[in-house]
This record gives structure tokens, C-alpha cells and sequence, in this order.
């Protein structure tokens, strides 16, 4: 009886190791797939300001074209 007793004992100890594993694995998955979400959208913003950065650098070049022209029409008045 003694014997049973043990078996039945470590029987529910394992169980209860099992689901405290089975519980961290599952909160695990969740961490690791908030993370997988978080770094989508930091890729997607990263890819927002690159192509910010370049309308910037486009809208730069027209300017400086711009202010080349009006330097030149302006040293053409003089």
C-alpha cells in the first residue's frame, strides 16, 4: 500500500512538473510571437522613413536646381 501511495504521489508530481512546463512553454510562444509581431512593425517603419528620407532627398534636389536657376536668371539682370 505503501508502495502505491509513493507511485501515486510521484504520479502527481509529475503531472504538476508537466504543467507548469507545459504553462511557461505556452507563455513562451506568446512572448516570442508579440516579439515576431513587434519586429514586423519596426520593419515596416524602418521602411516608411527610408522612403521618407528619399522623397526628402528628391524635394532637396529640385530646390537646389531651383535656386540654380534663380542664381543664374538673377545674374543675368545684372
Amino acid at each position: 500500500v505503501d508502495a502505491i501511495n509513493g507511485i501515486t504521489t510521484t504520479v502527481a508530481d509529475i503531472n504538476t512538473i508537466s504543467a507548469a512546463v507545459a504553462t511557461a512553454v505556452e507563455e513562451q510562444s506568446a512572448v516570442t510571437r508579440e516579439m515576431s509581431a513587434n519586429m514586423q512593425t519596426a520593419s515596416a517603419s524602418v521602411a516608411s522613413i527610408s522612403r521618407s528620407m528619399n522623397e526628402i532627398a528628391r524635394s532637396a534636389e529640385l530646390v537646389n536646381a531651383a535656386t540654380m536657376k534663380v542664381r543664374a536668371a538673377s545674374s543675368a539682370l545684372s
